[in-house]
């Protein structure tokens, strides 16, 4: 069971496909720390799911191995309408040979249904297609939910909850949103993630739970994935449904959950002392980093600011060694007195 939302988001003058789930997977038991959203070989498209875990995850895994083995489905040659094409057939052909062992056997086969979607190069949009099982042709189809290239506006929700219509819920919600914020005719922001967030925190839908799991897909065949500060911007950094601390948290770019902007950096923006004394070995590499007033400069690379926060982080250990040595000094003194 679960809550995924996937919509185009107008940024400035550029278009971004957003796709979004909870983390929560419900079997015999619930667990609020399972990836539900699947970066594939190929970085111009995800999957995401909802239904039961132990139908999808088998599917998507052999999603992932089969691109990875399969030449032209990895090449720049091939594009995502060829993948949602394999992708039928590979599903198709995999739930047939599930064992019913006395169940219905088309039940079993359909516990999952799938968003799908990334940039097609050949009609140079984006495209989201929904995948589910259909009993009359034994096997998954699929339909595509951008077919119309003139509609402005893309968003949809796909979800399961016991006991009620969570899907449609969270359209409803949608819409009540941007009637009561006039935004009618806006551009797509960050309103899906927002209600995505609050069926996420209600406490009385067990199915849908945990931090948001959040990436985008962007026209130049590249996609991201971000982090979020769960359950507030006061919360712990969570990354693919997992809790993290400041020390150890993958790096990547994090959601503050309460505004739903990027925070675009962890790293302090000035700094008060860039010695050589302080920084050793990386001193010139933090200066060419800030500016001669010691703020951070603007248009640095990400693998600039990944440098820097190893850094960082090297140099807080190191300070944090000499206090324990100074520490432990003081302490054989105290003793030996």
């Amino acid at each position: 069971m679960t809550l995924c939302t996937a919509y185009i988001r107008q940024a400035n003058e550029t278009e971004e496909l957003i796709f979004a789930t909870d983390s929560c997977l419900t079997v015999a038991e619930s667990w609020k720390h399972g990836i539900k959203l699947f970066e594939l070989p190929r970085k111009d498209c995800l999957i995401c799911f909802t239904g039961g875990t132990h139908r999808a995850y088998p599917l998507v895994l052999n999603l992932i191995s089969s691109i990875h083995l399969n030449e032209y489905l990895n090449s720049t040659a091939s594009s995502i309408e060829d993948i949602i094409d394999y992708l039928s057939d590979l599903f198709s052909d995999l739930v047939k040979k599930i064992d019913p062992e006395g169940q219905d056997i088309h039940m079993l086969r359909g516990e999952a249904r799938f968003l799908f979607g990334g940039w097609d190069w050949k009609s140079n949009r984006f495209r989201v297609w929904k995948l589910y099982y259909k009993k009359d042709v034994e096997g998954f189809v699929f339909d595509e939910l951008t077919a119309d290239p003139t509609k402005k506006r893309f968003y949809t929700f796909l979800g399961e909850a016991n006991g009620t219509d969570i899907e449609e819920d969270a359209k409803q919600a949608y819409k009540d949103l941007i009637f009561k914020e006039d935004k009618q005719d806006d551009p797509i922001d960050m309103e899906p993630l927002r209600i995505l967030k609050g069926i996420s925190l209600d406490k009385g839908i067990r199915e849908v739970d945990g931090s948001l799991q959040i990436a985008k897909i962007y026209n130049s065949n590249r996609t991201e994935f971000f982090g979020i500060y769960w359950e507030s911007s006061k919360g712990k950094p969570c990354f693919q449904g997992r809790e993290y601390n400041d020390i150890n948290k993958p790096l990547v770019r994090y959601f503050d959950p309460d505004t739903f902007e990027v925070l675009e950096s962890d790293l302090p923006n000035k700094l008060n002392n860039i010695s050589e004394e302080l920084y050793q070995d990386d001193f010139e590499t933090v200066k060419e980093c800030y500016d001669e007033d010691g703020y951070l400069k603007e248009d640095l690379s990400e693998k600039k600011k990944h440098t820097l926060r190893l850094i960082f982080k090297e140099v807080a250990y190191r300070q944090f060694m000499i206090q324990q040595e100074k520490e432990e000094a003081q302490q054989e003194i105290k003793e030996e007195a």
